[in-house]
């Protein structure tokens, strides 16, 4: 598929599958079939709003010749690609959520914006919130809102989707593992997703290197022994760049503690142990299912590592939770103790925003079966999951977060898309200086005309319904004259 304006195919980011290629448009634009880059020769059809437009490392939207660049065209108009204007636009024609730019088209979702900035200055109450929304509601253009304002206001940010395959809710080191990846630093931004390493490490954030310690003194079971040699396999990869065993080790470090790799600690113990003097125990980090209080541990731990290093905390952003409605009665039980911890991990320890966990299984053996579901007293963890409503995640999360932290996205009416369409043509505008003022103006009567023979399914197909139309009237040159 082509791009337009003298653009190749575009580039687009999946949480799990990662970069790939546009090659198809299905279902009006629903449905995106994509080439990923780990997938070469198999096309795979996915749904708009799980895809990201991203830029390539030149800076452009993906899909021409690197090198050098001059930001014009053949004919000598600027290429949309150097215009976070016409990138925006572009991603909203593909039906998908730009990287940047959203506030510039945000309407009707005060409520929602007002609840998660409360959800991040607000600890005593806790920092857990849902948001239940059909799909083309714009419950992914929210957790892209979300995302920024965290990263803007100091958090890192981690994010995933309930993937049956890559993260199912009943497997809470799935779950785990896919969070511990993706994580985005507010000062690092457009480094993208880097994982784990810069906290650890310390090559990211303000802080010093402080033992990360509980309220009894405890140093953290995991994350205490990763960060101790983190740094010093850090040091190692400084002052050794030839030396090829501290990158395989800081490799395997990771596949430990992001939980990617499972029954390796004792080797890699050893072979930690040979190399540095840090003498740290490396404990397992097991699949198995009844090991929900270990995740809650971990990321709660993870708030406050980011703490130590200068950030405001981890800010935990899952999507698609309505999948556990769909697993069989036990694993569906599983996958609800794995909400259970996490929402406990950022709500208050107690009063009566506090969760009880009694009844949440101790798996494991040792250190790790005495391990509390949380790390601290004070959380610095920051919660939002997203849903369908009508599914069996909203009724959990009705219960358990109570009315006031559950916000339905409601449907817009006829105010609402006026509004789209008037910040649409603001940003078209800008995009695009030389379109004539009367195919501008003639916008407001056509989605007056549009939203008289009936309200629209969705934002999204609204808005592209709004760029078919400043499209055609700019290439076709219409006259809206007098």
């Amino acid at each position: 598929m082509s791009g337009g304006e003298g653009m190749g195919p575009r580039r687009v980011r999946h949480p799990t599958y990662g970069m790939g290629s546009i090659v198809a448009r299905e279902r009006g634009g629903l449905v995106l079939r994509v080439r990923f880059d780990r997938f070469p020769g198999l096309d795979v059809g996915l749904p708009a709003n799980l895809l990201r437009l991203v830029e390539d490392e030149e800076g452009t939207l993906g899909g021409g010749r690197r090198g050098r660049t001059t930001g014009r065209t053949r004919s000598g108009e600027e290429d949309s690609r150097f215009q976070p204007d016409r990138q925006i636009l572009e991603a909203l024609r593909l039906g998908v959520v730009p990287s940047k730019g959203l506030e510039a088209y945000t309407v009707g979702r005060e409520n929602e914006i007002a609840a998660f900035r409360m959800l991040l200055s607000g600890g005593e109450r806790g920092r857990a919130l849902a948001l239940l929304g059909d799909y083309g509601s714009g419950k992914t253009h929210m957790l892209e809102l979300c995302q920024r304002w965290a990263l803007d206001e100091g958090w890192i940010v981690a994010r995933a989707w309930l993937d049956p395959q890559e993260a199912p809710p009943n497997r809470p080191r799935r779950v785990y593992a896919a969070l511990a990846r993706s994580l985005v630093y507010p000062d690092r931004i457009e480094a993208g997703e880097q994982g784990l390493w810069p906290l650890l490490s310390g090559e990211a954030g303000r802080g010093g290197d402080d033992p990360l310690r509980d309220f009894r003194g405890e140093a953290h079971a995991f994350l205490e022994p990763a960060r101790r040699y983190a740094e010093a396999l850090a040091e190692a990869l400084r002052e050794h760049p030839e030396d090829a065993r501290p990158a395989d080790l800081q490799s395997r470090l990771l596949d430990w503690i992001e939980g990617r790799a499972t029954g390796i600690n004792q080797e890699l113990q050893r072979d930690l142990h040979r190399m540095l003097d840090v003498r740290a125990r490396v404990l397992a980090l097991s699949d198995f299912r009844t090991l929900a209080r270990v995740y809650g541990y971990l990321l709660s731990g993870l708030g406050h590592l980011a703490r130590l290093r200068g950030y405001e905390g981890l800010c935990v952003l899952l999507d698609e939770t309505e999948l556990f409605g769909g697993l069989a009665s036990e694993e569906r039980a599983k996958a609800t103790e794995v909400f259970r911890v996490l929402l406990a991990a950022s709500l208050p320890s107690e009063g009566e925003a506090a969760l009880d966990l009694s009844g949440i299984g101790e798996g494991g053996r040792g250190v790790i079966r005495r391990l509390p579901p949380r790390f601290g007293r004070e959380s610095r963890l920051a919660i939002v999951l997203a849903a369908t409503p009508g599914s069996e995640s909203e009724s959990f999360l009705r219960t358990v977060l109570g009315a006031e932290r559950v916000h339905e996205l409601r449907s817009f009416g006829p105010r609402e898309y006026l509004q789209l369409a008037g910040r649409l043509r603001t940003l078209y505008k800008r995009a695009f200086p030389g379109m004539e003022p009367t195919a501008l103006r003639a916008l407001d009567e056509r989605a007056e005309r549009w939203l008289r023979r009936g309200v629209p399914a969705g934002p999204r197909g609204f808005a592209r319904r709004v760029l078919d139309f400043l499209d055609h009237c700019r290439h076709s040159a219409v006259d809206f004259g007098p």
